[in-house]
């Protein structure tokens, strides 16, 4: 993913009836920042810097090891973004298949601490284009993100 994309969102929560949608840009810039806008279904804006995530124009961060969710999102994402994949390795357990034209990338977190917060999270895509990203948590809660070209 080299410079913005958008994409779509739908998360099935287990404390809520109904499936929130969300649609907004990602953006990463290497080597370390990852910036997701929402503009439904509320305005909101989560620049995660290294390992400090600002929400809304926030001047002092969060440290994302507060929420081992995110941790295990960004590593994945810069793992995959950057091609390090002992970034990945560290974190995650890995599976790779299809080919060059259709791939998908399985990752399990390693860490008790980001096992506790997602199963696992699965990468399909074409070529070098990501396509979708599914997370599911071990609560039930699933997010299925769609990057849309």
């Amino acid at each position: 993913m080299n410079g913005k994309v958008r994409f779509i969102e739908i998360n099935h929560l287990a404390s809520l009836r109904r499936p929130v949608r969300s649609h907004g840009t990602l953006q990463y810039i290497k080597p370390a920042t990852l910036i997701m806008t929402q503009s439904a279904p509320r305005k909101a804006v989560y620049r995660i810097v290294g390992n400090r995530l600002f929400v809304n124009g926030a001047q002092r961060g969060i440290p994302v090891t507060r929420y081992p969710g995110v941790v295990a999102i960004v590593s994945g994402f810069e793992g995959l973004l950057s091609g390090n994949y002992a970034l990945l390795a560290h974190d995650f357990t890995t599976h790779l298949g299809g080919d060059r034209k259709a791939w998908h990338l399985l990752l399990r977190p390693r860490l008790a601490s980001l096992k506790r917060a997602l199963s696992s999270v699965a990468i399909s895509g074409r070529g070098p284009a990501l396509v979708e990203i599914e997370t599911r948590a071990p609560n039930g809660d699933t997010s299925d993100m769609r990057i849309l070209r």
